[in-house]
């Protein structure tokens, strides 16, 4: 498996309010989001399938911890908690960009 450890930048993000818009996040939240979303600094620290994902925004920071194939509580946008469960980390490069 490729190491994805390192500091990224977005290199492009699509449909992200129509994303939000069908999670059930508010109009207002949603602006927000997409305003906040467009340069987020992105760590990624990797340990075999294990990774440490930090995305720092000027509104707000999240850290993730979770295991590839194991599903993890996280929240969305607008706080509710939800479960995920990440794929192949290929997955990553669709929504990471380029590393640094």
């Amino acid at each position: 498996m490729p190491n994805f450890s390192g500091n990224w930048k977005m290199k492009s993000s699509e449909n992200f309010e129509e994303l939000l818009k069908a999670l059930g996040v508010n109009v207002m939240l949603r602006k927000i989001a997409v305003a906040a979303a467009a340069k987020p600094a992105v760590e990624i620290r990797q340990d075999g399938e294990s990774f440490y994902i930090r995305t720092s925004t000027p509104v707000r920071t999240t850290e993730i911890r979770f295991r590839v194939g194991e599903e993890f509580e996280e929240q969305t946008v607008d706080g509710r908690p939800c479960k995920v469960c990440q794929g192949h980390p290929r997955a990553l490069r669709a929504a990471g960009g380029v590393g640094e």
